[in-house]
């Protein structure tokens, strides 16, 4: 096997089986604005995450594509990843949200995860 030029962890989600399984199976967490599925898996080397935004909250693609682009950015700042497997970050809130905000519920829905 070849050795891991890329030491980041986190990696996106891809897989529609592996998506349908994290709602099917996976434990979730809300917050304000944001809802997380979650499957811990200890063989695997890394984080996989997906993240997503209603339409019918956000019509407009530009909107979407950018709160996506902001829930991307907070997942990569929580350093400390707790845990390996899947995870579905799900932004549910009906206004354009700050980064700042975002990141601060993020990390409050990494800091419910531990005790998992």
């Amino acid at each position: 096997m070849l050795p891991l030029r890329n030491k980041n962890r986190l990696r996106r989600l891809k897989s529609k089986g592996v998506i349908d399984r994290l709602f099917l199976e996976g434990e979730g967490l809300h917050s304000k604005n944001l809802f997380l599925r979650i499957i811990q898996d200890k063989d695997s080397p890394f984080l996989y995450a997906g993240v997503s935004v209603s339409k019918r909250n956000f019509k407009k693609a530009v909107d979407r594509n950018r709160i996506k682009r902001q829930l991307r950015v907070a997942l990569k700042t929580e350093s400390v990843f707790a845990f390996t497997g899947s995870l579905m970050l799900v932004y549910k809130g009906r206004q354009r949200p700050n980064t700042a905000d975002l990141m601060e519920e993020t990390s409050l829905l990494f800091a419910k995860i531990i005790p998992l």
